[in-house]
C-alpha cells in the first residue's frame, strides 16, 4: 500500500493502536493483510480513514484518528427506535454503495433520489455514523417509510427550508456532522438558496462538499474541477449539477434541454453512468466467480453484464452499449443501443437506435430489485423485429 504523509500502511495502523491504547482498549489486533484493528467483536477497517487523511496535517490527522477511536464507545449506546429516531439523517449515495455487502440482512435501505444516486438514512451519534439497513429495521419494528419520513423530519429542522443566501460561489465542506450534501434533499432549501436573482446550481462530488453557484457565468472550469473531485474522492457521489425546476424541485442540471452548459452537463450524467455500471458489473462478476450466482437473484441464470461506453458527436455526448448476436446479456440501459454480429472475427456494427425505441419493440422489462437496471436478453431479436429495430434507428 503506498505511503502517506510519511507513514505508510504499518505505521498509520501503529497510530490508531497507540490512541486505542490510550483510550483504554488494551486488547485490539492489527491484521495487515485486511487493513483492519479488531476491537474484541468488533472490525475497524483503516482503507477510508487512510486515504482521507493522507494531505491532512500531523495535528489534524491525529485529531481524526481519536474520533475514529471514540467511535467504538458509540456501539455501547441504546439502539431502540424511540432511542434513535431523533438521530436519524437522510444521506446521498452513488447506487453502486454498499453493492458487495452480503445480503443477509445488512444492504442498506435505499430510494431513489436522482438518477444513479439513492437517498439512504444514517444514525447520527456522537462519534460515528452508522448506515439504516433491513436488518435494523427488523430490530426497531419499523417500516422503511417511516424510517425515511423521520431522517427528513430532522434534517429539516436542523437547517430549515429558506435556504442558504449568497452571492457568487458557495463552498460548503463538511466536518462529518453538518450532513451538508443533503440540505437539497429538503423540499425548498435548494430553490431558496443563492443570490436570489438567478437560478441556483448545486454540485455535490463527495460526501463532504455541496457547491452552490448562480446560473449566470461560463460554469465549464467548474464542471472540469467537480469532476476531477468526484474522481479524486474517497467517497464520491456525483460529477452532475443539479438545480431546480419551474416549480422548485431539484432535477440535474442535463434536464433542461436548453441550458448553455447542456453539453457539459450531458458528459457528467455519461460519466456517472459508466462510473455505476462498471461497479456493478465487477460486483455482478465476481459474485458468480465466488457463488455461481447473483446477489438476490438465485434464479437468474448468468450472463455477460455489458458495459456503458461514453460517445460524444456532434449532437453531444451520450452513452451506448452493445446488443451482439449469439451472446445473453444482462444489458445496462443506455442512450443508444448498437446492433452487431460477429463472423471470422470481424465485428460488423448492423445500426444504433434509441434505447426507449429498441425497449419498446422488443418487449424489454428491467429485472427486478437490481439497480442500475438491467435487462435479462437471452436471444438475438427475431428477423421480424429486428427489421423493426432498423425501422427506428439513428440515422448517419
Amino acid at each position: 500500500m503506498e505511503e502517506k504523509f510519511g507513514v505508510d500502511a504499518d505505521q498509520f495502523a501503529a497510530l490508531v493502536l497507540h490512541q486505542l491504547t490510550a483510550s483504554g482498549e488494551h486488547d485490539a489486533e492489527y491484521h495487515p493483510d485486511d487493513f483492519k484493528i479488531v476491537v474484541g467483536s468488533l472490525d475497524l477497517y483503516l482503507s477510508n480513514i487512510f486515504r482521507e487523511t493522507a494531505e491532512l496535517p500531523e495535528a489534524e490527522r491525529d485529531g481524526r484518528i481519536a474520533n475514529f477511536v471514540a467511535s467504538i464507545k458509540d456501539d455501547d449506546q441504546p439502539d431502540t427506535w424511540p432511542a434513535v429516531r431523533a438521530m436519524l439523517r437522510p444521506i446521498l449515495r452513488p447506487n453502486t454503495f454498499g453493492i458487495s455487502t452480503p445480503t443477509d440482512g445488512m444492504q442498506p435501505i435505499t430510494r431513489p433520489a436522482f438518477p444513479f444516486i439513492d437517498e439512504l438514512v444514517a444514525v447520527d451519534r456522537p462519534h460515528s455514523r452508522s448506515i439504516v439497513s433491513t436488518a435494523t429495521l427488523q430490530g426497531w419494528g419499523v417500516s422503511a417509510d417511516e424510517v425515511f419520513a423521520a431522517a427528513r423530519e430532522n434534517l429539516t429542522a436542523l437547517v430549515g427550508s429558506t435556504g442558504y443566501q449568497g452571492s457568487g460561489l458557495i463552498r460548503f465542506a463538511d466536518n462529518g456532522d453538518g450532513y451538508c450534501t443533503s440540505w437539497p434533499l429538503v423540499p425548498g432549501w435548494l430553490a431558496a438558496s443563492g443570490d436570489g436573482t438567478h437560478r441556483p446550481i448545486a454540485f455535490i462530488p463527495d460526501v463532504d462538499t455541496l457547491i452552490i453557484v448562480p446560473d449566470l457565468d461560463d460554469l465549464a472550469p467548474l464542471f472540469d474541477h467537480v469532476e476531477q473531485q468526484y474522481r479524486d474522492a474517497v467517497r464520491p457521489i456525483s460529477p452532475q449539477a443539479y438545480t431546480v425546476d419551474d416549480h422548485g424541485t431539484v432535477i440535474p442540471l442535463d434536464q433542461s434541454p436548453d441550458h448553455r452548459h447542456r453539453a457539459q452537463a450531458l458528459r457528467a450524467r455519461c460519466g456517472l453512468a459508466v462510473t455505476e455500471y462498471s461497479a456493478q458489473a465487477t460486483a455482478l462478476e465476481e459474485a458468480v466467480d465466488l457463488h455461481l450466482a447473483y446477489p438476490d437473484h438465485d434464479d437468474l441464470a448468468p450472463a455477460f453484464a455489458g458495459s456503458v461506453m461514453y460517445v460524444s458527436d456532434e449532437t453531444g455526448p451520450y452513452t451506448a452499449t452493445i446488443w451482439g448476436k449469439d451472446v445473453e446479456y444482462l444489458l445496462p440501459e443506455a442512450d443508444r443501443i448498437i446492433f452487431c454480429t460477429e463472423e471470422n472475427g470481424q465485428m460488423t456494427t448492423l445500426f444504433e437506435a434509441p434505447f426507449a425505441a429498441v425497449a419498446e419493440i422488443a418487449g424489454l422489462t428491467p429485472i427486478p430489485n437490481m439497480t442500475p437496471r438491467r435487462y435479462e436478453i437471452r436471444h438475438w431479436p427475431t428477423p421480424e423485429t429486428l427489421a423493426r429495430l432498423e425501422a427506428a434507428a439513428i440515422s448517419r
